[in-house]
């Protein structure tokens, strides 16, 4: 099928290779392709300008809303507080697929712009809200406006700039999204020292970005669909008919599980996600309880957190002279058996560094994966692509916090009623309470994910070919 083509591209920055997925074998291209993308791309650098100042504004609407759902919580201000995030994340497994219907169907830069209004609007009410009800009825609100504007995003900045700089707009990406969390916390220690209300504050601060990305978002110019993918993409008098938005939903699930490549790199990404969702999790029980520290509680985070970093940035560099498939599953293998190695050991020392180097590989995985995403489906259906990617991030997301602990405890009373809670490794005497035995599985079904996409990923090119619909078995 075709697809939306990109900017062109100059004579002399056509790639070495004819895969999409490698790239030009130009020393440090990595660093020259950031070059280009700043100074060559403005249309996307509007994109990524806007993702920057609406990812710190969530940031800090995301600490506001905390202490907020604390303050009117009665009585039970943690329970308050879970209740409103889960408020975030529960319509994501219901709406996420029909968000990228819509995502597909509509102007992507229209629907973000009034997306951005929109949440602006509904964000500038929770100042006065008084109840935790009425936390959740917004949040809920506010999360249907995000599930639109998540796809359409990931969706239209194919169309903005040349293939050969998704790996580095994915990376900027990403550290437009996880980097601005510091600054955020800053902000936030403003707004509360610095006003009466911190949370008020922060409130408006966070409306005032939405507003600033809507404007940047809406001076964006988007090349125009080829003439056969408009007829194709159903626009008409169908837009709103129930029977076929079921069908393109249902679509998009097939392509997700029956594409062989999309399966692969969708179950890579879902599942590297678990080591982060686990230590955020699990992390201070762990310490606790196997190594021993009462006085570290972030150790194991920060060490992960340091590594996704240091990943982010060496692909940045390298991104341009790799595989992007072969590398991919060879990584997400690496996070897989870094953290196995990781939980087996008790110095704490040694432990964050294989922590570290488990989130170097989950921050090459989650580039390369949405690069791989974008370049292996078709404009007319990306949307629906990504949107199902992240309904089952959520999946993944809500099992972790809600499955870890409890087969924690089960796996701690197995250990209890069988051994003495420890066994005998080459003459050390290895505890094994639940917590490190819940870390184990998780490596393992880690190592498992990694294997399956070296596999199915062998051979993977699509240079000879459009990157449209792939053959579904």
């Amino acid at each position: 099928m075709e697809a939306v083509q990109p900017p062109e591209e100059s004579a002399d920055e056509q790639p070495a290779f004819t895969n999409r997925h490698s790239a030009s074998q130009n020393a440090f291209g990595g660093w020259e392709a950031l070059r280009n993308l700043i100074w060559g791309t403005p249309q996307f650098m509007r994109l990524w300008l806007a993702q920057l100042v609406t990812s710190t504004g969530e940031w800090v609407f995301f600490l506001a809303v905390a202490i907020k759902a604390a303050e009117v919580g009665p009585g039970t201000p943690e329970g308050a507080v879970a209740l409103v995030l889960l408020a975030r994340l529960g319509p994501g497994f219901f709406f996420g697929q029909l968000a990228g219907v819509l995502a597909d169907r509509w102007d992507r830069r229209k629907l973000m712009a009034l997306c951005d209004v929109a949440r602006a609007g509904v964000v500038c009410v929770f100042p006065f809200v008084s109840h935790v009800w009425q936390l959740v009825l917004l949040s809920l609100v506010l999360e249907a406006f995000t599930l639109l504007w998540i796809p359409a995003k990931e969706a239209i900045v194919p169309n903005l700039l040349p293939a050969k700089h998704l790996p580095t707009a994915n990376t900027l990406s990403v550290l437009a999204t996880y980097g601005t969390f510091p600054l955020a916390i800053f902000l936030m220690w403003v707004f509360e020292t610095q006003s009466n209300d911190g949370t008020v504050a922060g409130f408006f601060f966070d409306s005032g970005t939405f507003v600033v990305s809507a404007i940047l978002i809406w001076s964006i110019v988007v090349p125009k669909r080829t003439l056969p993918e408009i007829e194709r993409t159903p626009i008409d008098a169908n837009k709103f008919e129930l029977r076929s938005i079921f069908s393109e939903m249902r679509l998009g699930w097939q392509l997700i599980f029956g594409d062989p490549t999309l399966r692969a790199v969708n179950i890579g990404l879902t599942t590297g996600m678990v080591g982060g969702a686990m230590l955020a999790t699990l992390g201070r029980v762990y310490l606790d309880e196997v190594l021993l520290e009462v006085n570290s509680s972030f150790a194991l985070l920060w060490g992960f957190g340091a590594g996704v970093v240091i990943g982010v940035l060496t692909l940045l560099v390298v991104s341009q002279r790799i595989d992007r498939p072969w590398v991919f599953g060879r990584a997400l293998l690496l996070a897989g058996l870094a953290l196995l190695l990781a939980t087996s050991i008790d110095v704490t020392g040694i432990v964050v560094v294989l922590l570290g180097l488990t989130g170097a590989a989950v921050g090459v995985v989650y580039i390369l994966g949405f690069t791989i995403i974008q370049e292996t489906t078709d404009d007319e259906t990306r949307g629906r692509v990504f949107a199902a990617f992240y309904s089952l991030a959520r999946v993944g997301l809500l099992l972790i916090v809600v499955v870890a602990p409890a087969l924690t405890v089960l796996f701690d009373r197995i250990t209890e009623l069988t051994t003495d809670g420890t066994v005998n490794v080459f003459a050390h005497r290895l505890l094994i309470p639940g917590v490190r035995i819940t870390f184990w599985l998780a490596a393992l079904i880690i190592v498992g994910a990694g294997t399956f996409a070296i596999r199915t990923l062998r051979g993977v090119t699509t240079g000879d070919s459009d990157p449209g619909l792939r053959a579904i078995d």
